[in-house]
């Protein structure tokens, strides 16, 4: 959305001409939230614009910041980076959901999923959700060549697809209700890295939150039917 993008855009040089000193200095706001399950809990990753590099006042949204951490349960993964980094960690400018696919392997994790975005209604329903096809450590990554901040650069990929339908694209909000409708099916782009670039070359589909398969993205483009699953319409 290019009008939201100069708000954000706005939004931070505001920060860094020193309208609001204080909140650049103590507070961190990712664009993109990546989250993954390990045999003990969770390990989170944020990424957010990184207001201390020398080329921020000219371009705020150009270059991230990263921060991982792995806890017992999703709420202190934040705690933890609030506590390590002495940032908090602001998740109103949030703009893509990145899940590890072993997040909907069972009912357990995607349980607790579905309460954290419930608990953490700050991160907006209609930020995009993607799966990861890659490992968490690749997609959050400086090596990775965006040219601007992750969330931004996932946000104007998906919103870019003028093969898929509007309103067709899988939000924070669509994954929460799939959790409570059995008969929902949702179709989740799966991003990968190719040439130090995250990419979407397939699709994930789900039900009840589990990965029930894959197809390519060419074969979702390419038939309009295969569309009407992303919200379970008719």
């Amino acid at each position: 959305m290019k009008k939201g993008f100069c708000v954000l855009a706005v939004f931070f040089l505001l920060l860094l001409t020193g309208c609001r000193e204080n909140e650049l200095e103590n507070d961190a706001f990712p664009l993109a939230i990546g989250i993954a399950a390990e045999e003990t809990g969770y390990h989170l990753y944020l990424a957010y614009p990184d207001l201390d590099d020398k080329d921020a006042s000219e371009n705020a949204l150009a270059k991230d910041a990263f921060w991982d951490g792995t806890a017992a349960a999703l709420s202190e993964g934040l705690e933890q980076m609030e506590e390590g980094s002495s940032r908090n960690a602001d998740l109103n400018h949030v703009k893509a959901v990145i899940l590890d696919q072993e997040m909907l392997d069972g009912a357990e994790r995607a349980g607790e999923l579905v309460s954290f975005l419930k608990e953490n209604r700050e991160i907006s329903w209609n930020a995009y959700v993607f799966l990861s096809g890659a490992g968490m450590d690749e997609i959050f990554s400086e090596e990775a060549q965006t040219g601007v901040c992750l969330g931004i650069y996932l946000e104007n990929l998906a919103e870019g697809w003028d093969d898929l339908r509007s309103g067709s694209l899988v939000t924070v909000g669509d994954l929460v209700s799939q959790y409570y409708n059995e008969t929902q099916q949702l179709l989740i782009p799966v991003v990968e890295i190719q040439e130090d670039l995250p990419t979407v070359e397939k699709f994930a589909l789900t039900e009840r939150l589990l990965v029930g398969g894959t197809c390519t993205r060419d074969a979702v483009f390419a038939s309009r039917d295969s569309l009407v699953i992303y919200k379970g319409g008719e």
